[in-house]
């Protein structure tokens, strides 16, 4: 009986302390990533945002949770070219929902998409 509650006490602590995540997968430049959210299986995962810019039109973006993509990009960004295109990988474990779509903008791209939210949200 003992080891039953053990059990469901453990269970409830894990639960409790794991990250939450933006996932998905988009490969059209005006979609993003963000609208599915997962719980991380491991204590030891991160969130992670990959963008790739291929065309004017297409926009590779990846999300989720993971320990081994995130080894060298701990709670931060990366930028490198692969054949010509630009790629950036973020990762982060500060908080739940970390990876949203505004890890990967500049200040001044963050502020025009909080704006453009905003003006969204009193529209209606």
């Amino acid at each position: 009986m003992i080891s039953c509650r053990f059990l469901i006490f453990l269970s409830l602590l894990v639960t409790v302390f794991s990250l939450e995540c933006y996932t998905g997968f988009t490969y059209l430049k005006a979609q993003s990533v963000g609208t599915s959210k997962e719980t991380c299986p491991s204590p030891n995962d991160y969130c992670y945002n990959m963008t790739a810019d291929l065309t004017s039109l297409n926009n590779v973006k990846k999300g989720g949770c993971s320990s081994t993509r995130c080894i060298l990009a701990r709670n931060k960004c990366m930028t490198q070219s692969i054949g010509g295109t630009q790629i950036q990988f973020c990762c982060c474990n500060t908080g739940d929902l970390c990876n949203s779509k505004l890890t990967n903008m500049s200040f001044f791209e963050k502020t025009k998409q909080r704006a453009k939210d905003f003006l969204d949200m009193l529209r209606g």
